[in-house]
């Protein structure tokens, strides 16, 4: 009878191995699950830090088109430039005008030029650019990226001025290819065009 109760006393080896290699599963599993968990987590935080810099910089772009306004401005070199003036090309874009100022209501010359993946600001205090204007870095990671010029007819233009007569074209069309996949495209009216 002392044998049967020894028996009935503890686990045998075998059991408390089985027991350790399903506690070891377990913690593996669940370890692998945290870790999935917060990778996800990071790749949603920096795909949504990406998108709201994206929808920042076309409000951006969108609040500097509506305030724009066609007076000639000056550029670097002295010669007269149109009020607005753009370009697109496979590797570069850049576009400039002449705009209202926010609360002061004075006018300042802009540019957003896009060449090396990268989307810059450029600006000067006045429409005379005749000094380097401030750059501010908007967006990096930009593959393509494509300006168009509405005109009266109705037609999308690769470069302005291109109407003659016209000063400033009646809508902007801003295309972006991510490095990352996708395009975006936006449209602004620009409410001072003729």
């Amino acid at each position: 009878m002392t044998v049967d109760r020894c028996k009935m006393a503890g686990f045998t080896l075998i059991e408390m191995l089985v027991a350790v290699a399903l506690l070891a599963l377990i913690g593996a599993l669940g370890w692998r699950g945290l870790d999935n968990v917060q990778q996800a987590s990071l790749h949603l935080t920096e795909t949504t830090a990406r998108w709201q810099e994206l929808a920042l910089v076309g409000e951006r772009i969108g609040s500097d088109v509506r305030q724009a306004i066609a007076v000639p401005g000056r550029q670097t070199d002295g010669r007269a430039a149109p009020p607005w003036q753009g370009s697109s090309t496979e590797k570069s874009a850049q576009m400039s005008f002449t705009r209202i100022g926010d609360s002061d209501g004075q006018l300042s010359r802009l540019a957003y030029r896009w060449q090396d993946g990268q989307l810059d600001l450029l600006l000067w205090p006045t429409p005379d650019a005749l000094a380097p204007g401030r750059s501010y870095r908007l967006l990096s990671g930009i593959e393509h990226l494509e300006f168009a010029y509405l005109d009266r007819q109705g037609r999308w233009l690769a470069s302005w001025p291109n109407p003659p007569g016209q000063a400033l074209p009646r809508a902007l069309r801003l295309r972006f290819e991510l490095q990352e996949g996708g395009t975006i495209e936006r449209i602004f009216d620009v409410p001072a065009a003729d």
